[in-house]
């Protein structure tokens, strides 16, 4: 402390400048490659200044604590504010894998107690290497922080920098009102994707000032989910004189413009039925699961999950139809509690479940084929419903060492500390895909020609499609959960019935539309409507057009999109009767989204 300045403070500005350094330079590696016109190189400046502004905020509570609180709470502090950096590099990393925030993995993750967070983990299918890594980096970093600060606070020694607090104060006021001031210049030429894009890159995440949103006021609220004792006293009642068997099919991850790998699938599709559009009504497992199995939109998936108590209604319906249910999954079904959503409390819809996912030793690729050795080894009498969900093409994309590779060359596991839309690693990912979705395909094909081996394929109904798509970083991001867009709900969806002289009357299906064109063909009721959104292929009446949500972790979605031949919207619920208009292409006429509200 310098004696003529008794309210002066020695600040570690090697420690701190490091700090400014480092939180700089991941601004700059956001840009790396993009075009810096005037929006971008605003959010660069902006983002450096923040950083600064931060790092500034840090050595006032460093200078608090130094003078007026004990010595073990600057050690705590400097600990801390080592996490601090790492969560920004974790940021850094989501943002450029994923384009989005940290604030997606907190929720992702957190908000739905341990057993979600271990389901959801598992789920990721992370190389040993990289869940080391992860662990050890986060139980490592306050150690290293303080280590770092004990080193830089010995250099400082020979050159002390000793501030005051009412300089401190200054410096922030000052930094401050350089960001407000860029504020109000620059905001009125952002829109509002703009905005979205790039706040995502800055150190704390958001501006002082935001583009004025524009809305949509509709006449009604969204409509409600639907009162399950009511539905439960509605079910159709009927005698069927045959019950074919169904086998269906969840891939995850399969994403239709990647079925030039599949050829067993691809001749299926060709030789049955197949739609010029399919997809799926959300970009995550949970909501594509919710919307294939209740044909519901999943906007009602955590009313649902919250109230009820039976399981899907097109299982109970199937149930009533003298049909019994097994369930064999490669994919974990507890994940966000979705045994319970889809079978009931007690699994009780389901009358047999074998699931392959406990021991963590067996790679996606073994349990796929556990799956189907358990699926060929079945009885072969009528009435049984076979539901089967497949988790090879999940990430990291999952096929025996032993398999003969069609796509050449591989990356031998996914580094996602590395890994971005200019890496040369890219393409070796993507055949990795490529691959798994070949093994798949064997396997589909095998059990196929096992079926017709035993006479069994012409009398049966099989659908065949993915929960989601997959993104390569074609509009900023790798993997899925996180984009509306094409990349990220376009899926194959494939049928095959008994009878082909049952003709769709669509070029254009969702997951929605699954199990109520199984249900039409069984009991030739075409109209479902009183009991779940979903509509039969072989009816009439189609959909207005086609509804993606974005997955909210365990909350309830509120951005989705609405898609028909001359308009995309994509909104945001905001309030009962609002939307917040993200991006529109094409026009709104007045009653365009009435099938979506409230019917009173």
């Amino acid at each position: 402390m310098n004696p003529n300045h008794p309210h002066k403070r020695e600040i570690n500005y090697l420690y701190f400048g490091f700090f400014l350094f480092t939180l700089s330079l991941l601004s700059i590696f956001h840009y790396k490659g993009q075009p810096l016109t005037a929006i971008p190189l605003f959010f660069l400046l902006y983002a450096i200044v923040q950083a600064l502004l931060e790092v500034c905020v840090f050595v006032l509570i460093t200078y608090i604590l130094s003078r007026w609180a004990p010595r073990w709470s600057q050690f705590l502090f400097i600990s801390v504010s080592f996490v601090f950096l790492l969560l920004h590099y974790t940021n850094f990393t989501m943002v450029r894998l994923l384009d989005t925030s940290i604030s997606y993995l907190f929720k992702f993750f957190f908000y739905s107690g341990i057993d979600h967070f271990i389901a959801g983990f598992q789920a990721m299918n992370l190389n040993w290497k990289m869940i080391f890594i992860s662990f050890g980096t986060f139980l490592a970093i306050p150690l290293v922080g303080l280590g770092f600060h004990w080193l830089t606070s010995l250099v400082i020694k020979k050159k002390p920098l000793p501030l005051s607090l009412t300089q401190i104060t200054i410096a922030i006021s000052v930094i401050g009102s350089s960001l407000l001031i860029l504020d109000i210049l620059i905001h009125p030429h952002l829109s509002g994707k703009e905005y979205e894009k790039y706040t995502k890159t800055l150190p704390l995440g958001t501006t002082f000032l935001s583009p004025n949103p524009k809305y949509i006021h509709l006449e009604k609220p969204l409509a409600k989910h639907r009162d399950e004792k009511q539905l439960l006293q509605q079910l159709p009642k009927a005698t069927l004189a045959h019950r074919p068997n169904i086998y269906f099919f969840v891939i995850e991850t399969l994403r239709k413009d990647f079925l030039y790998a599949a050829p067993n699938l691809t001749k299926f599709g060709k030789d049955h039925i197949q739609f010029q559009s399919s997809f799926a009504n959300a970009n995550c497992t949970h909501l594509s699961w919710f919307a294939l199995f209740h044909s519901n939109l999943p906007f009602y998936w955590t009313a649902v999950r919250d109230e009820w108590t039976k399981g899907a209604i097109p299982l109970q319906i199937l149930k009533n139809l003298g049909y019994k249910i097994h369930v064999y999954s490669s994919a974990d079904l507890r994940y966000f509690g979705m045994d319970k959503l889809l079978f009931g409390d007690k699994r009780e819809l389901a009358d047999k479940i074998e699931e392959y996912t406990f021991d963590r030793e067996i790679k996606p690729c073994d349990r796929d084929a556990l799956a189907f050795k358990s699926l060929q080894e079945q009885d072969a009498s009528e009435g049984q419903a076979y539901l089967i969900f497949l988790d090879s093409t999940h990430s990291e994309y999952s096929f025996p060492e032993d398999f003969p590779l069609k796509y050449e060359p591989i990356s031998k596991n996914i580094d996602y500390l590395t890994i971005g839309p200019n890496s040369p690693e890219l393409e070796r990912i993507k055949n990795r895909y490529r691959n798994s979705i070949s093994y798949i395909d064997q396997l589909m094909g095998t059990f196929f020609k096992s079926l017709k081996d035993k006479s069994q394929f012409d009398d049966a109904i099989i659908a065949v499609t993915g929960d989601h798509g997959e993104e390569f970083f074609e509009e900023g991001a790798l993997f899925h959960g996180t984009h509306l867009n094409d990349y990220q709900t376009s899926v194959p969806i494939f049928f095959k019935f008994p009878s082909k002289d049952w003709v769709a009357q669509t070029d254009e299906a969702t997951h929605i539309d699954l199990f109520p064109s199984i249900l039409h063909y069984l009991t030739k009721q075409s109209d479902f409507s009183a009991l779940f959104d979903g509509k039969s292929i072989f009816s009439l009446k189609n959909h207005p057009y086609r509804v993606a949500v974005l997955q909210n972790g365990p909350d309830a979605p509120t951005e989705f999109t609405v898609t028909q031949s001359d308009l995309t919207l994509r909104s945001r619920l905001t309030g009962p009767q609002r939307l917040e208009i993200i991006e529109m292409q094409g026009a709104l006429q007045p009653n365009t989204l009435s099938p979506l509200l409230e019917k009173f």
